[in-house]
């Protein structure tokens, strides 16, 4: 099953984590994106299926070249650029990609590091590349029920380019819904507050001006919040004393020291995920990892330094 190999890819990714830092481009095509491409089905010694080192002939420029390409049927459908394993990925990394992505015929790029993988296509202009990804996760890090149904989609046995773009506007337009939601959670929209306002139910009695809108912005913010159940953390206008919400983080680390009353605990976050070092009696017991979507996942624990999962943080307590 697909799910079996890419954990078995994960656990690979995994092995070589600590050597991210000093692997060169090369060491990183040889050690994680090959076997990536070979997780998608594809045989990365077969020129009909990928070409390292693809001429992507820029205009003024000759010669110019892409880290891969996969081709079907005789024809490029995917570039990927490669960068090395340490590198973080940021959108001066894309220059490359987006003038190789106009010169040829393909509808799909990828840029990665071998960790993260972002997933770009043609969706606003057609040939030219979108500025952001519309399929981005990270192998280490992410909660691989998140995103791997859509990178399924990219094995060479259900490759098709039609479903594929039909699922990327999708993703794209989720994405854009839940980044509108979570602004308008937090300062709610001219364009939302005046929907509300101009409900049947609502009768102002008057033209909804600007001083309209902007009276009924935090009533607006207020009920989004009850409904939607969620806890803005919001910086004040006016300086006052505040109560710092509990992270997931906080909880999962309150949790550790319970259980492991003795152990000495570091804590660092990177993008909603929290991760724990733990070492008790000079001994390093593992890392927890806990993400904000209240997955815990807990790397090395155990003498077969297996993964485990648990729904309830509590259940670290067990854990230790």
């Amino acid at each position: 099953m697909f799910a079996d190999d890419f954990r078995a890819y994960k656990a690979r990714v995994l092995q070589y984590s600590d050597k991210f830092a000093e692997m060169t481009e090369e060491a990183t095509k040889t050690a994680l994106i090959m076997p990536f491409l070979v997780l998608l089905g594809y045989d990365v010694f077969d020129p009909n299926e990928v070409i390292p080192e693809f001429v992507c002939d820029v205009a003024g420029k000759k010669g110019e070249k892409i880290d891969y390409v996969i081709l079907h049927d005789g024809e490029p459908v995917i570039l990927i650029e490669a960068k090395r394993a340490g590198l973080k990925l940021q959108k001066q990394q894309q220059g490359q990609l987006y003038r190789y992505f106009s010169t040829n015929r393909c509808r799909l790029a990828v840029l990665t590091n071998g960790n993260t993988y972002n997933f770009y296509s043609d969706i606003n202009s057609p040939n030219i590349m979108d500025d952001d990804p519309f399929l981005s996760f990270n192998i280490l890090d992410d909660d691989e029920e998140l995103f791997l149904s859509s990178l399924e989609q990219f094995h060479k046995a259900n490759f098709n380019i039609k479903e594929i773009l039909s699922k990327a506007v999708f993703l794209k337009y989720v994405k854009v819904v839940e980044q509108t939601l979570k602004q308008d959670l937090i300062n709610p929209s001219d364009e939302l507050v005046k929907y509300f306002l101009s409900r049947p139910e609502i009768k102002t009695g008057n033209r909804i001006t600007t001083q309209i809108i902007e009276k009924h912005r935090a009533a607006t913010a207020e009920a989004m919040r009850k409904v939607m159940g969620a806890t803005i953390t919001a910086a004040p206008a006016v300086p006052a004393a505040t109560v710092q919400a509990e992270t997931i983080g906080d909880k999962a680390m309150n949790a550790v020291k319970s259980a492991l009353p003795n152990a000495d605990c570091s804590m660092t976050e990177n993008d909603g995920v929290y991760s724990i070092d733990i070492t008790d009696g000079g001994v390093h017991k593992g890392t927890l990892r806990v993400s904000d979507k209240l997955r815990v996942k807990c790397d090395y624990f155990g003498e077969d330094k297996s993964v485990c999962f648990f729904g309830d943080i509590d259940k670290i307590k067990e854990l230790m």
